[in-house]
């Protein structure tokens, strides 16, 4: 997975909004709202490597990820899940947490960038 590759496609997202601005930017709200603090518990359970915590949370951003068109991001924490769940790969958690943590930060600034352009359309 590489941060080049990484982009939003809010397509899933339009759809589901049947064309309301409000709802989008409802949607884009709640993401960049609880995703971050789903974030800081999965960085804690990794380091105290609770796995099934891990799992847990994991599983928790999955579908936020889907919603937002991050496809690769959702792939990549599906993995995680899995190999937390599985007790397998343990050692690639955290490398793939990371990339996906550095991500992210890029992915609030673009979710940030369409809501602003929903909010003021030219």
């Amino acid at each position: 997975m590489d941060n080049a590759g990484f982009k939003v496609d809010l397509t899933y997202l339009k759809d589901v909004a049947s064309g309301s601005d409000e709802f989008m930017i409802d949607m884009i709200d709640l993401f960049l709202d609880q995703t971050p603090a789903y974030f800081e518990q999965l960085e804690q359970f990794i380091i105290e490597e609770n796995w099934s915590k891990v799992a847990d949370i994991a599983h928790k951003i999955k579908p936020t990820l889907a919603f937002m068109g991050v496809d690769s991001a959702r792939e990549s924490m599906a993995e995680i899940e899995q190999n937390a769940r599985n007790l397998i790969n343990l050692e690639t958690i955290s490398p793939s947490f990371q990339i996906l943590k550095e991500m992210s930060v890029q992915l609030y600034k673009q979710l940030a960038e369409v809501k602003a352009s929903l909010q003021n359309p030219s």
